[in-house]
């Protein structure tokens, strides 16, 4: 099993007439107990798997440490290719992978394991 990393950064652009909605420009992929998880170039990602109601208090989705765990978790609770509990554990791997510090990756992992969807 490899060192849990990330592929690239995130490099979006913003879809004129919706209101968050950004168009992803590069694969961003996560790498984490041999598993590669990849949001690929094409997809359209809003932050809608980190609940609206937690931003003001965790911040959006869009900036901090999280952005590239977050994108990633986007892609894949839209797609459901993995199991619902797979993609949430990725979330909080690729956020401490990403520097977020433990107890707010906690936090954010709870939030979304909690409120977050489910399939």
């Amino acid at each position: 099993m490899g060192k849990e990393q990330f592929s690239n950064t995130v490099k979006v652009e913003w879809i004129e007439d919706h209101r968050r909605e950004m168009l992803l420009l590069e694969d961003v992929s996560f790498t984490s107990k041999g598993k590669i998880w990849t949001a690929p170039a094409g997809s359209v990602i809003d932050g809608a798997s980190i609940p609206r109601f937690f931003w003001r208090v965790i911040g959006s989705p869009f900036i901090g440490y999280y952005r590239r765990a977050s994108v990633i978790h986007d892609v894949y609770c839209e797609i459901q290719t993995q199991p619902a509990q797979e993609t949430h554990d990725m979330f909080l791997a690729a956020m401490i992978a990403d520097g977020v510090p433990q107890v707010r990756a906690d936090t954010m992992y709870n939030a979304v394991n909690t409120f977050g969807p489910r399939w």
